[in-house]
């Protein structure tokens, strides 16, 4: 199987892949309005996706490969309930019912996409583990834009405002303190939320391995 921006199938599953992308007015969320306005992809494009839900045992979904640098490879798994990201064997996170995600610093994953020389497909890949901050809003609103208007969704602009503002709301937390990182003399850099492999909160050596990761990734 190949996947690409050029399938809406696969386009529309990707931006599911955003757990904390909602509207905290209107109270959904992005899948809810991506279900709203969209044909979701049918059962057996997924199953050719993610492998069988029924047969978890025997896993035969797609593995997303891209070459980062010369040192790193990023492997993402697509399960029937979850996303599990990869550097090398090194594990990132997941999405789905027990996600683990937000572990990316804007601009580390802005650094790695360079560094990979790469198009929006990583990008948009990688987008899920990211975290930004009031002050980056500008910048990844319109990195987040450019890259949805090329997906193979014929997206109208008021659609691309709208996932746009979910997309960032992901990225983004109304609480600032969410979206801060801080130094930690043990395990190196750490962030404040909860739901990820670099929080603070874990063990020192889970957030230490990551943090090489993610340098290995941008060298």
């Amino acid at each position: 199987m190949q996947i690409s921006l050029s399938d809406s199938n696969f386009c529309l599953f990707l931006l599911a892949q955003f757990p904390f992308a909602v509207d905290d007015v209107r109270e959904i969320t992005l899948l809810d309005y991506l279900e709203e306005h969209f044909q979701m992809p049918p059962g057996d494009w997924l199953a050719d996706l993610t492998g069988h839900a029924d047969v978890p045992e025997a896993w035969n979904g797609y593995t997303y490969v891209d070459q980062i640098n010369a040192l790193t490879t990023l492997f993402v798994e697509f399960h029937p309930n979850e996303t599990i990201y990869f550097f090398n064997d090194v594990y990132l996170g997941r999405t789905g019912g027990h996600a683990s995600l937000s572990l990316l610093s804007w601009a580390e994953l802005e650094a790695i996409v360079a560094s990979a020389k790469s198009d929006d497909l990583l990008f948009l890949t990688l987008l899920p583990l990211a975290i930004g901050n009031e002050a980056e809003r500008p910048v990844i609103e319109g990195k987040i834009a450019r890259a949805i208007m090329k997906m193979a969704l014929q997206l109208d602009d008021e659609q691309v405002s709208v996932i746009t503002r979910f997309l960032v709301r992901h990225v983004i937390f109304p609480d600032a303190g969410k979206n801060e990182f801080h130094r930690h003399a043990q395990a190196g850099l750490t962030t404040s939320r909860n739901h990820s492999e670099r929080s603070e909160r874990t063990d020192e050596e889970t957030p230490r391995n990551v943090n090489a990761a993610i340098a290995t990734a941008i060298a």
